[in-house]
């Protein structure tokens, strides 16, 4: 953090460095318009390459997303919204969609609404569960979010049915958190991100196999590593995350979102600040971030029995 942060690290927000990130993004998302077909065309080995530089530019584009969801990508409230928008319209999905799936997550953290890889403990179809939960992490998150902003094309009729449907009431008040404003914009976002789609697939029209093997990559590393930092971590504890560590310098390019447990416990302070807040807290990492997202491959598990629950039960018998 540098020498003008004020000494409340809640406050600052490293606007430059973010409008840096944001143009470096936003660059390599256009830019491949053009570069996707000339480098396919080029060399297979040098197409290898750009697949990991196009992997990094959508790292980039959900952190900073994740950013502007927080309101800490950029000082002004409506720049930060619109910047965020551009960014999510580039990822594939609105960024309301976005936000209200974000902010959820952190009320409902490691609750049945939130646990990618906890299956009910008396669940009789663990096969089904089990073929959903690696069609989530192999990709379908994030063809999912491609997808989501249909339903918000008639979202009246929608809300009414999913409230008739379901008996979750926490499930209702989220479809209650978006507002005609957001609905709209939604709207006209879903409309441009078929367009950047559309760009997409006009340019490699000669030859579509690039752009598949762009959008399927894209939803690998989005889905797969979407849980990773809360697998396995007790599903009884709303703020359970794990901290990972990864070399020092790679904290820089993935903005320190490593530290996830301290981001939980400080949801509104930006990703220049969570190393002080790590050591302030005094806390630790719990393994490495390789290693941890990989064990996501050992597949869901029952969820097990609440201690106050089973305390109950014991009392009862």
């Amino acid at each position: 953090m540098n020498a003008t942060a004020p000494a409340d690290p809640l406050r600052y927000l490293p606007q430059g460095r973010n409008l840096g990130l944001s143009s470096f993004a936003i660059l390599v998302q256009l830019a491949g318009l053009a570069l996707t077909p000339l480098v396919w065309s080029w060399s297979k080995a040098a197409f290898v390459a750009y697949l990991a530089l196009y992997g990094y530019a959508t790292v980039m584009c959900w952190l900073l997303i994740h950013e502007a969801i927080h309101r800490k990508l950029v000082r002004s409230s409506r720049l930060n919204d619109y910047l965020g928008r551009v960014h999510a319209i580039l990822f594939g999905c609105p960024f309301y969609i976005l936000k209200i799936g974000h902010m959820t997550h952190h009320r409902y953290n490691r609750s049945e609404l939130d646990t990618t890889e906890l299956v009910p403990s008396d669940t009789k179809h663990f096969a089904r569960w089990w073929l959903a939960y690696y069609g989530r992490i192999l990709g379908l998150l994030y063809v999912s979010e491609v997808i989501s902003p249909l339903i918000f094309f008639f979202w009246k009729r929608f809300k009414r049915l999913a409230a008739a449907w379901t008996q979750n009431k926490a499930l209702v008040s989220i479809l209650d958190l978006f507002t005609r404003r957001m609905v709209q914009a939604i709207q006209m976002d879903a409309v441009l991100c078929v367009g950047f789609l559309a760009a997409q697939v006009y340019c490699n029209r000669y030859d579509l196999r690039p752009f598949v093997l762009l959008f399927l990559w894209r939803a690998l590393i989005v889905s797969f590593y979407d849980n990773a930092y809360h697998y396995g971590t007790d599903p009884h504890d709303n703020q359970a995350a794990n901290n990972l560590a990864v070399p020092r310098v790679v904290r820089l390019f993935i903005l320190n979102h490593n530290m996830h447990r301290v981001h939980h416990r400080h949801p509104s302070a930006s990703w220049a600040v969570l190393p002080k807040l790590f050591t302030a807290d005094k806390d630790a990492f719990d393994g490495v971030l390789i290693e941890t997202g990989l064990q996501q491959i050992k597949g869901p598990m029952r969820r097990p029995v609440a201690p106050d629950a089973e305390k109950r039960k014991t009392a009862t018998k």
